[in-house]
């Protein structure tokens, strides 16, 4: 059954078929946007015939109360379909789950008789866009918003603004809008009802007092010129809760706002948490919940941040896990390891961990991928999993391109474990199941994911490593930026395998020629920047067991060139091993980000 994520409960029997109506088919909902974004996304998949009266309908929604933990029931008999919903979410979760279980054959869609009763083990399921470094359009976010549906994750947190753009058109500061964004009013309201139908809910955030440029820029006179101005001047709060009423006017559904709140340089931290605790008040008093990122420390007495106030926890230092929830508050999860998706704006670098990696994802643990954190070592652990809402996967300082290759796979995978813990342990499971899903996935939103370029086989014909298997010793399921790239006969620096863990001990990539050859020429090439090197050794072997070093690579090696040329004297050779400490001088060096392995012939 190819259902990401696993329902909790689940009976199956066999499949049975009769028309849909249009265009409400049959529901006893106040609201039908959800049955409507349901049959647009069936249209996708395949044109269905239609009944001509109430009588031939084979699915029936209605709302009604459900067991503690279920969100939804779907019962059926063959005769009937009969989809239960608590809510407008728990409505969309259910025909997320109809949708990934359809067969549709010669107009017919069919289903099988099952059972279901479903929920989520984790409250707080998001993803994170920065749209404060580069532009995402309205196409992309509803695409983005689709990926959620199918995932059953509730929360589009959207970071609008930023030191280098501002994606807000704010009607009461209409300066601070960057042009290049792309965005009116009338499209977030078009977004907000898109998500709305399909389960999603929209979560706005003004990045203040850190992160400020622009406000400052363009109304000094209301945001001050310093970050400190904008913390604690009267005028300025009164501009953010302005800014705040905007927001949540279009963002209805919202139970949240979140106001940034980190890396607020310059301000000390009795002004952070005293701008925390104002904006806080008057968040509460439009009837919302306060949400901010890991920043300054809790506090003590009167200047203490408000114990209600949520902290998203990225770092585990400022505001360590334990310590929040110790202290009374609640936390969402979001570490490095494995959440954390970043381009390293204005490159596009990135930083992202594998896809198995994020399928066993753990509410309870805090890790980083700087092998210089303490937590990359010893990852942080919480008592209990009390008082932790669930998990936000951020894409930070991306552009829109790269938004899904980079993202969809990864983001399915924590919210298919956030889903049902108990029910998704097999990764080899999931990989087949989400496979599956994704077709449907790139039906319903029209997203086509990149397959792996590959060079032209007549300009390979010297190089003996050219579409050899690469496997690493860690990090092989890696989305987008996969092993194979290592061999696919393409060294440019964007076209690189993303390697990690390349600490404590080095990451080993083994690559098995396509038949064993004579080489005395291994050329390697690297994502080089500047002074970034990858340091690593390189060996050769003839059966895979037994390997002889021929070369190596630290700083100064590759000199100006992004290439080193390793020569030897000829041997038979069927495997060529690489061992890496990483690239160094580049982001962070627990992560590999060689280009190309090319083998010749004397």
């Amino acid at each position: 059954m190819a259902q990401v994520p696993l329902p909790s409960k689940i009976k199956l029997g066999e499949w049975r078929t009769r028309p849909l109506l249009s265009p409400e088919l049959s529901f006893h909902l106040d609201q039908s946007d959800q049955i409507l974004a349901f049959e647009d996304a069936l249209e996708k998949l395949g044109r269905v015939k239609r009944g001509d009266d109430a009588g031939d309908s084979f699915l029936q929604f209605e709302r009604g109360e459900l067991p503690k933990g279920v969100t939804y029931r779907i019962r059926s008999n063959g005769k009937l379909m009969e989809v239960i919903a608590a809510s407008d979410e728990g409505l969309a979760h259910a025909l997320s789950t109809l949708l990934q279980m359809v067969q549709i054959k010669d107009g017919m869609a069919w289903w099988p008789s099952l059972d279901i009763e479903d929920g989520p083990a984790t409250a707080y399921r998001s993803f994170m866009v920065d749209m404060g470094r580069n532009p995402h359009s309205p196409k992309i976010l509803r695409q983005v918003v689709d990926m959620m549906w199918l995932a059953k994750a509730n929360y589009l947190h959207l970071h609008l603004t930023d030191d280098q753009i501002c994606s807000w058109p704010s009607r009461a500061f209409p300066k601070i809008y960057s042009k290049q964004a792309g965005w009116t009013w009338e499209d977030f309201e078009a977004l907000e009802k898109y998500s709305q139908a399909r389960g999603v809910t929209i979560i706005p955030e003004f990045d203040m007092p850190g992160h400020s440029t622009i406000f400052r820029r363009e109304y000094p006179e209301i945001f001050g010129k310093t970050p400190t101005d904008l913390a604690t001047s009267p005028e300025a709060q009164k501009g953010v809760e302005i800014l705040i009423r905007e927001a949540l006017s279009v963002f209805k559904s919202t139970p949240y706002y979140h106001m940034g709140g980190d890396e607020a340089y310059g301000v000390s931290q009795e002004l952070q948490r005293d701008f925390i605790n104002r904006v806080n008040k008057f968040v509460k008093s439009q009837g919302r919940q306060l949400l901010v990122w890991e920043g300054p420390h809790l506090g003590k007495g009167k200047n203490k941040v408000d114990e209600d106030v949520i902290h998203i926890i990225w770092r585990n230092i400022e505001v360590p896990a334990q310590t929040a929830l110790d202290a009374g508050y609640q936390v969402v999860n979001a570490p490095w390891d494995p959440l954390y998706i970043v381009d390293h704006y204005p490159r596009t670098m990135f930083t992202a961990v594998d896809l198995e990696r994020c399928y066993h994802w753990n509410p309870r643990r805090w890790a980083h991928i700087n092998h210089g954190m303490k937590t990359f070592h010893e990852p942080h652990f919480t008592k209990t999993k009390a008082g932790i809402l669930g998990f936000c996967m951020p894409w930070w300082e991306g552009r829109e391109e790269n938004i899904l290759p980079i993202c969809y796979e990864r983001f399915t995978a924590v919210a298919a474990k956030a889903w049902n813990p108990e029910g998704e342990k097999d990764f080899t499971s999931y990989q087949k199941r989400q496979a599956k899903v994704t077709g449907i996935f790139e039906k319903i939103s029209g997203y086509q994911k990149p397959s792996l370029p590959v060079a032209d086989p007549e300009s390979q014909r010297e190089n003996l490593a050219y579409l050899g298997k690469v496997t690493p010793s860690a990090g092989a399921s890696q989305p987008h930026f996969g092993p194979q790239r290592l061999t696919n006969g393409i060294p440019d620096r964007f076209d690189h395998f993303l390697g990690f863990p390349t600490q404590p001990k080095p990451l080993e990539i083994k690559i098995e020629l396509k038949k064993p050859a004579e080489l005395s020429r291994i050329k390697i090439t690297e994502r080089a920047i500047g002074k970034s090197h990858e340091i690593y050794e390189v060996f050769v072997s003839a059966d895979g067991e037994n390997y002889e070093k021929v070369g190596e690579s630290k700083e100064g090696t590759r000199g100006e060139k992004n290439y080193v040329d390793y020569a030897f004297p000829a041997r038979k050779v069927a495997f060529i091993k690489i061992s890496t400490q990483g690239c160094h001088g580049l982001t962070f060096p627990s992560f590999s980000r060689l280009s190309e392995v090319e083998a010749f012939a004397p």
